[in-house]
């Protein structure tokens, strides 16, 4: 792994940025993708990484071990989602931008899920796991959701539970040796 949690490390708002900042050490700031309109009013005061982000942080870290990233792209995938757990405003569901599936799941959290639009299919990181609606995470490149509107990576979507299926797992490459 990349970089450990540490006491030092501490949340503030950037209003020069407009970016909600993580704190990482003297010399390191992780900028996140979330700008001030998108934030709670408690994210612009200075808050300690606590306790429950570090256990968000590594049951995260496990869960998208299994992406085919770079451990430098997963920390700062985990970092994002931390950052929505704990300072994104509410959101109200847009699952029309998605087809439903049969049969729906119920994803907890860190769960990496699928979703299918007309113009293609996204997959996605479960921030916040509901009984009906989830919060997620988009891994994707701008997934195009409508002819005029895309979501980013990292962009934030809340989306009734019937909209997601499982990710498919890759299965391991065996050769038959004689």
């Amino acid at each position: 792994m990349c970089i450990q949690p540490n006491d030092n490390w501490q949340w503030h708002y950037d209003a020069h940025d407009d970016r909600l900042m993580l704190d990482l050490s003297d010399r390191m700031i992780f900028a996140t993708e979330y700008k001030g309109r998108q934030l709670v009013p408690s994210s612009f005061t200075t808050q300690p990484f606590c306790v429950d982000d570090a256990a968000l942080y590594y049951q995260l870290m496990d869960r998208v071990a299994e992406l085919e990233w770079s451990v430098p792209h997963q920390v700062q995938l985990v970092l994002n989602a931390i950052a929505v757990s704990r300072f994104y405003k509410p959101l109200m569901p847009q699952s029309w931008f998605f087809g439903e599936t049969h049969p729906a799941i119920i994803p907890e959290t860190g769960a990496l899920v699928c979703m299918g639009t007309p113009h293609g299919k996204g997959e996605f990181l479960v921030i916040e796991a509901g009984e009906q609606a989830s919060v997620c995470l988009n891994l994707t490149d701008d997934l195009i959701l409508t002819t005029s509107k895309t979501l980013p990576r990292f962009g934030v979507i809340k989306v009734m539970n019937n909209r997601m299926s499982p990710r498919p797992v890759a299965q391991a490459q065996y050769r038959q040796v004689s």
